[in-house]
This record gives structure tokens, sequence and C-alpha cells, in this order.
């Protein structure tokens, strides 16, 4: 079950074990999802579920953060390697430098996002109120208090990998019921979706508007409904993107343009 929000986020890893010979051995590997206690990782040797390993960072100035974790599962096997879900066992380590809020937090939230304060560089996933929202529409920003500065601040989207490379990992299912939302408020705002179906590639289509309860979106595809799906929004390509469950509620197209405008619910995910 999610305790947290999961950030699809590229960072150099260094993974280190002992094998069946005693003999330990270290390989470099990559994140690919991170969350509060855990994620994704990619990493070409073949390892075994509850293997024990140790991850390492590299930080500014070669400041080196390290953490124990446990192999939970192998979600995938692509050309470049191994798909490892992974749980970090040492919980308050704050391995990923990322401050995550409690989930309950986000139930009233009209967006997600991964920001980092422009003065520490400390990230953080935010969960956007309209005003934050609307201010991100126009100027890609937002003004917020930063806890580790204890000052107001300038927060930006916080990029991914240096080169921008999108990453579509594997995701274990989950079950979902809808969260009933009712006379909600929606915002209009123009802003940039990642729409993500299992099997499919993904797609980024342009949201409409946003409220608590859902998002109605333009796409080029054409979605029935009840389709579940997930959705990264605001999304910026490279950047770290927050995908969360949607159920698509209805859906109608729009012949003068040959696109497809649909209506999705937010999903919770049980804790």
């Amino acid at each position: 079950m999610r305790q947290s929000d999961r950030v699809t986020l590229r960072l150099e890893v260094e993974a280190s074990w002992f094998g069946s010979d005693g003999v330990a051995v270290t390989k470099p590997a990559e994140s690919l999802l991170v969350s509060r206690n855990g994620g994704v990782i990619r990493l070409q040797e073949k390892l075994f579920t509850g293997q024990e390993l140790t991850l390492r960072r590299t930080l500014e100035g070669d400041e080196v953060k390290s953490v124990r974790a446990r192999i939970v599962a192998e979600i995938d096997k692509e050309s470049e390697g191994f798909l490892y879900a992974v749980a970090i066992l040492e919980p308050r380590a704050d391995f990923w430098e990322i401050e995550f809020p409690a989930m309950q937090q986000g139930e009233e939230a009209l967006a997600r996002l991964l920001m980092e304060c422009s003065f520490c560089q400390r990230r953080e996933v935010v969960y956007l109120n309209e005003m934050e929202l609307k201010s991100f529409e126009v100027r890609r920003c937002a003004a917020r208090v930063c806890k580790h500065c204890d000052a107001p601040s300038i927060w930006v989207e916080a990029q991914s990998d240096p080169n921008g490379a999108e990453v579509s990992p594997a995701r274990a299912a989950a079950e979902e019921r809808v969260v009933p939302r009712r006379n909600r408020l929606r915002v209009k705002a123009r802003v940039l979706a990642c729409i993500r179906q299992r099997g499919f590639q993904e797609e980024v289509a342009v949201c409409e508007d946003l409220s608590k309860g859902g998002i109605s979106f333009r796409s080029r595809n054409e979605y029935a409904q009840g389709t579940r799906l997930e959705v990264a929004v605001p999304y910026t390509p490279g950047a770290g993107a927050i995908f969360v469950p949607i159920r698509i509620v209805f859906s109608q197209p729009i012949a003068s343009a040959g696109l497809f405008r649909h209506g999705a619910a937010y999903l919770r995910v049980p804790e």
C-alpha cells in the first residue's frame, strides 16, 4: 500500500551487497521512482527477493549518503537491466532528500509537483492550491515558506536527470476506489498533463480545468468511460513527475479539432 506519493525521478545510485560466496559486490544503478520509504531502481545484476543491499548517493561537495535497503520484488526486465522495487530499512535516513507530506493532505489538492526551494535547493512534494496553481501556470514558480530555510522563498519545479530523459518504470497494480466528490470548484488552467496507461505509450495532453475531485483534458486518444489511467499534472518533460490514479467519467469527441475531451475523477489508493 502507498505510504507516500511516488515521484518519477532519475538519480545515480551505487548499490553494494555480499554475493553467495561472501565477496562484496558494488555496481552502478539508477532510481526510476522514489517514495518516502523506498523506490524502484534499475540494476544490471540479477538479485533475489529479500536480498539486502546498501545504496549510496554522491551529493554536492563529494558528500556521500548511504542507507540500508531490501529487494521487495523484481518487477520487470529491460534491455538496460532489471527493475527492482526496494524498501528502505532506515526510514528516517532521508535518503532521497525529498520531503513527502502525509497522503491525507493531498485529498484537497488541485495538483501535485516536485518542487525545490530556489535558496537551499531542498526538494518537496507540493500539493498546489488554486492560488499556487495559477502562479505556476503564469510564472512557472510559486511563493511558499521553506521549512528548511524557515523563510518565504520562490519555489520552482525540480528537474529529473540532467538530460531530461523521460522514464516509464513498471508499476505494481493496486486496488483503488473512487473518492466521492461533489460541488467542487473547478479552476481553469491551461497546463500540460501526462497520461499513462499500462501497455501503451505515455501521452502529453492539455488540461483544461482542475478541481479537488478530478480534471478535464483534451487528448488525441479516446478513452472509454470507466477506463483507469494515471495522470501527472502539471507536467513538464524531464521534470520529476508525480502520477496519481484517475478514472474516466465521460468522453466526447471534438470533431473540429480531431481530439477528444475527457473528464476524469481522482481515485484513492487504500493506505
